[in-house]
């Protein structure tokens, strides 16, 4: 009875640590990417603000030519710039975590521009950081995060659709740019990207009339320069093999957080649009229509 019992606990012993091991290997490696040109005391103030040290996490050093390598043709070599400064910290995450991103002294990109750009990128279950010494636009960022995610999880990312992400980051900033709306052109962008994938669309006569519908949803007047621009993006995505379903996941809680930072009068004009064309179809009511409206 007692030998029974005791190859009972040695069983469920290895079973469980099997379990363990399967577990730390399914969620990879940590890994932080450091720029080139930081000073040996601005590695260390990212180490520390990333909460972690050489010994307990994979560090890798990113160059400005391996920058230029993502983004050339894609962003302008001013916002590239001649040094890598931008870091990154990945932690790979179990199934169903998502994307995560923060970011630390970063000035142009957003979280979810990040996070809708890594998802467009193939990546997945991640918390990531991004963060510099000092004020940086973070465009050159994106590569580093990129990098580090491939090294912590063991796989190579597509190259057409790591560069489809950074040219994604681009125009969804410069349209935010131009709107002063980052939030909402990053749901814009969002929304016409769940179209195209779960639609299966890759024309620009089958995504087009898609841009304009969602940016009249969001109460967003493009013009027909910025219709072509995010149209060409997604003509783009089209391209790619993307599945529906894995592609929600990564970014299941993003929507609702840009709708969050809105202003009221935004989430309400946004309401009004969406309950008026399942009512009388595709017609765009504006604030300034509002106005115009109840003079």
């Amino acid at each position: 009875m007692v030998r029974r019992w005791w190859w009972f606990v040695v069983a469920w012993g290895l079973i469980f640590a099997m379990a363990i091991n399967s577990s730390v290997y399914a969620r990879g490696q940590s890994v932080v990417t450091l720029g080139d040109n930081l000073s040996p005391g601005q590695r260390q103030q990212m180490l520390n603000y990333f909460g972690v040290t050489s010994s307990t996490v994979t560090v890798i050093t990113v160059n400005n030519q391996e920058e230029h390598q993502l983004l050339d043709g894609i962003a302008p070599s001013y916002e590239i710039g001649t040094r890598s400064i931008s870091s990154s910290y990945v932690v790979p995450e179990s199934s169903g975590y998502g994307i995560r991103v923060a970011t630390y002294n970063i000035t142009w990109v957003t979280p979810a521009m990040y996070a809708n750009a890594l998802a467009t990128a193939g990546v997945k279950n991640a918390k990531v950081v991004a963060a510099a010494p000092f004020g940086v636009s973070g465009t050159a960022a994106l590569a580093g995060i990129l990098i580090a995610y491939q090294k912590a999880r063991g796989v190579q990312l597509s190259p057409q659709r790591t560069r489809t992400a950074a040219r994604e980051m681009v125009v969804t900033g410069n349209l935010g740019d131009a709107i002063h709306n980052k939030p909402k052109a990053t749901e814009l962008i969002l929304l016409v990207k769940q179209e195209v994938v779960r639609q299966g669309l890759k024309s620009p006569q089958q995504i087009r009339p898609v841009v304009i519908q969602m940016a009249n949803r969001l109460n967003i007047r493009l013009t027909s320069t910025q219709v072509n621009q995010i149209t060409g993006l997604l003509v783009q995505l089209g391209t790619l093999s993307i599945s529906y379903q894995s592609f929600s996941r990564q970014l299941s809680g993003i929507e609702q957080d840009l709708r969050a930072n809105q202003p009221f009068w935004t989430q309400l004009l946004t309401w009004w649009n969406n309950l008026w064309q399942r009512i009388f179809g595709f017609i765009h009511v504006s604030w300034i229509d509002l106005k115009q409206i109840f003079a």
